[in-house]
């Protein structure tokens, strides 16, 4: 049954071997680290399964697409038809006929840049919004989806689980997966139909330049998977952080009798101070 599905639990602490065997110490290693966030290791889960979250949305993000790559046309064009009035401008011009000539050229060329300006403008705003209304959409679909999945756990779960962790988990972490399947995804879509246009210019310009310019594409393409991997990490570290943080901040609001009647206050400070410069040394 899927795993999100209310009909049948799926016990979380069975999950990266803490619970398989007779190990005391791997039990309690695992206990620990779920009282720290870090219980479960990242899955490795496919773009293909984060796109999946935004199947019902399919027909707005087709539209949205189409509109994205309409306005990446438009942004491309604008230079190439303003090289146009340059060569139009610098061109042969002494007699009035061809000053003539070359001002009804002009006057065209500009009138069709104002129009390419205009469809661009209103094609970005409508992609903006599809992607905006499905983003939300998506991230409303997942939010229920996981508490379904969280609320028929085990009681034991719940007895190693910090409330706050779980609701950093509800709210930034759902955030982060619903830019990953919309935002994320529409930028890289516009980045790659901008490429893919100007490559086109470029090589009705010149073969020859374009592929000595994509000699550096491998190089770079190296640099942007290293960096990828890299940021990563760096946001499943930051990401623990901000749960154990959130965590700790339920956990003090929710006692606060308690921590005044002790004085604690300075203690529970310093606890959540801590995790929140975890949150900072990630990027340090």
């Amino acid at each position: 049954m899927d795993r999100f599905g209310g009909g049948e639990r799926t016990p979380l602490l069975s999950q990266g071997g803490g619970r398989k065997g007779n190990n005391g110490a791997s039990e309690n290693i695992q206990l620990q680290d779920l009282e720290h966030g870090d219980a479960v290791p990242a899955a490795n889960v496919g773009f293909g399964r984060v796109l999946s979250l935004a199947k019902p949305d399919a027909g707005k993000l087709i539209i949205a697409t189409l509109a994205l790559l309409i306005a990446s046309t438009s942004s491309i064009m604008i230079p190439k038809f303003g090289g146009k009035i340059i060569d139009i401008v610098s061109g042969d011009t002494e007699t009035p006929e061809q000053k003539t000539e070359g001002l009804r050229a002009v006057n065209s060329t500009i009138l069709e840049i104002f129009l390419i300006v205009i469809i661009g403008s209103v094609c970005a705003a409508l992609r903006a919004w599809l992607f905006s209304s499905a983003s939300e959409r998506v991230v409303a679909r997942l939010r229920k989806n996981l508490f379904n999945h969280l609320i028929n756990q085990e009681i034991a779960f719940f007895d190693v689980t910090r409330t706050g962790e779980l609701l950093s988990r509800l709210s930034e972490d759902t955030q982060i997966i619903k830019n990953a399947a919309t935002s994320n995804l529409s930028e890289a879509l516009r980045n790659l139909s901008t490429a893919l246009i100007g490559l086109g210019f470029m090589f009705a310009t010149s073969w020859k330049l374009t592929l000595l310019a994509l000699v550096v594409v491998p190089v770079i393409s190296v640099a942007v998977s290293q960096s990828g991997r890299f940021l990563r990490e760096i946001s499943h570290k930051t990401q623990a952080a901000a749960a154990a943080a959130a965590s700790i901040a339920e956990e003090s609001f929710g006692a606060i009798r308690t921590v005044r009647s002790f004085a604690q206050e300075g203690y529970e400070i310093s606890r959540y101070s801590e995790k929140v410069d975890e949150t900072l040394e990630a990027w340090t």
